[in-house]
């Protein structure tokens, strides 16, 4: 019998929304948490009308990340969330 560790040990995917945290962090200098901050605040200015992950994008491309290749998978998710 094999025993393979990875198998054993699950790693968690990274979620959508981590993806753009990271690249807006990895351009800005700012923490993870500052940029939730950032993207939270930039969201409550639109009075909450967008969901998080539109604003995340909005927030990536005002700070020059190159956002083309998250817009599928944003949409993607926002109307698999509408269809249920």
């Amino acid at each position: 019998m094999n025993f393979d560790l990875k198998d054993a040990i699950e790693i968690p995917e990274r979620s959508l929304v981590d993806e753009i945290v990271e690249e807006i962090a990895k351009r800005t200098g700012k923490n993870h948490q500052e940029v939730f901050s950032m993207i939270n605040e930039k969201q409550e200015k639109m009075n909450n009308l967008l969901s998080f992950e539109v604003v995340a994008l909005i927030v990536a491309k005002e700070v020059g990340v190159e956002v083309s290749k998250y817009i599928a998978l944003v949409e993607e998710r926002i109307f698999d969330e509408t269809a249920q």
